[in-house]
């Protein structure tokens, strides 16, 4: 039986210590004589023990950020061999939510994916045959051409620069939210005639509607339901909808209005959140890494579709150096991890464990 005995540091709490950064500085500290944190089973066929508070051994706990998704984390490590489990944020469009009543006792695995979430694609709007190019910019990065392939769960900034066949162009940037849950949705749709009379609507929200602002190149015109607009320009014009639903999900979309009537307009870029991939779940997914004399095994690059984490219980236990609020998890965990260089094969976990998890007060 391997028997591993750690230490665990906390700032400022009682009953023990912790570290949380994303750099993971450790401190020293006098052994405990009662240990919080814990993580006991199997590797393989092989048995571990890591205790926090014995044999330099520390419960860290750190946010992480990937794909503008906030990722809350802890390791239980003596440095030779450590468990990391990563929590990913859910309910991405309900501002303010509250992340530790919100986690469901169970759990399902991330996995990385081998094809594109999402393919932004010139040809995809409705009035390809007008668009000469479009330059597509995601997050600030650099531009790509007509077709732009994302191939993980996040939230993105999409913006994208649309030259026309005469050789005038528009910028319209949106907000997607792919691989996560969506509580609520909508489309705006528009009518102008001739006359430069609009009328703009939201299109099926599936949730009932608490407030609707309509915004017209940045400048607010409404609470109504249903925009009319009149004598509305031949320039190209940005139209807003915020919407706030009842359920607590709050999603702004918008378009660019060809007052011309020349078919140069651009849809809200959202309709890109729809296709096939885009529709998995990664709310309050988890992920396990195992690091073992200096070897990382991950387990969202091996299918654990038939492994789950059993949540026990969650309580309070005091905040972190960061003012973060730490939370103890008792859980049992199965899971497959694969060495993340593809040189070691995987393993097989087993263990039961009570962790510490940072996640920021709202």
């Amino acid at each position: 039986m391997r028997r591993v005995r750690a230490f665990i540091a906390f700032a400022a709490v009682a009953g023990g210590f912790l570290i949380s950064s994303c750099d993971k500085h450790s401190i020293d500290v006098p052994q405990s004589n009662d240990p919080v944190f814990k993580a006991s089973g199997t590797i393989d066929s092989d048995e571990f023990t890591l205790v926090a508070g014995d044999d330099n051994a520390f419960m860290f706990t750190s946010m992480k950020t990937e794909n503008n998704v906030s990722v809350f984390s802890g390791e239980l490590s003596n440095g030779d061999l450590s468990i990391e489990m990563d929590i990913y944020d859910g309910l991405l469009d309900i501002p303010n939510h509250s992340v530790i009543n919100s986690l469901p006792s169970q759990h399902t695995f991330s996995r990385m994916l081998t094809s594109p979430i999402a393919v932004l694609s010139k040809d995809a709007f409705p009035n390809a045959d007008v668009i000469n190019y479009v330059s597509w910019i995601v997050d600030g990065g650099a531009p790509v051409l007509n077709n732009l392939e994302i191939t993980e769960p996040g939230k993105y900034q999409v913006c994208a620069e649309i030259v026309f066949w005469d050789g005038s162009s528009n910028t319209l940037c949106s907000d997607l939210v792919l691989g996560y849950k969506r509580h609520a949705n909508f489309h705006i749709k528009h009518f102008l005639n001739q006359s430069g009379s609009l009328t703009a609507y939201v299109d099926d929200p599936q949730v009932a509607i608490e407030r609707i602002r309509w915004y017209m190149d940045n400048e607010f015109v409404s609470e109504d339901s249903q925009l009319l607009f009149s004598e509305l320009s031949q320039d190209n014009h940005i139209l807003r909808a915020e919407v706030l639903f009842e359920n607590g999900v709050k999603r702004s979309k918008n378009m660019i209005v060809d007052g011309s009537l020349n078919g140069k307009f651009i849809d809200d870029l959202t309709f890109f959140e729809t296709g096939t991939l885009a529709l998995i779940n990664r709310d309050f997914n988890i992920r396990i890494k195992l690091k073992e004399n200096g070897t990382v095994y991950s387990s969202d690059i091996i299918n654990n579709s038939l492994n789950t984490v059993s949540f026990d219980d969650i309580s309070y236990y005091g905040t972190d150096a960061n003012g973060n609020d730490v939370y103890k998890l008792r859980a049992h965990i199965n899971a497959s991890v694969n060495d993340i260089q593809g040189v070691n094969g995987s393993r097989e976990l087993s263990f039961d464990t009570t962790f510490g998890i940072a996640i920021p007060s709202n």
